[in-house]
């Protein structure tokens, strides 16, 4: 462990180490939060006008 420590890091390492922070912050994010109402992509703000011929 101590040697894992000590040893010099390329910046190929700080980018993977990066990405792969970022990636698992998403993941467990999603995990986590709360599902209200199940998921919808898109805006219902009711801005829509259906008439009866539509239907």
């Amino acid at each position: 462990m101590n040697n894992f420590l000590n040893r010099e890091w390329s910046p190929l390492d700080y980018k993977l180490i990066t990405v792969i922070a970022f990636l698992s912050g998403i993941i467990i994010g999603f995990m986590f939060s709360p599902i209200k109402k199940g998921i919808y992509c898109g805006n219902h703000n009711g801005n829509t006008q259906i008439t009866e011929k539509d239907i």
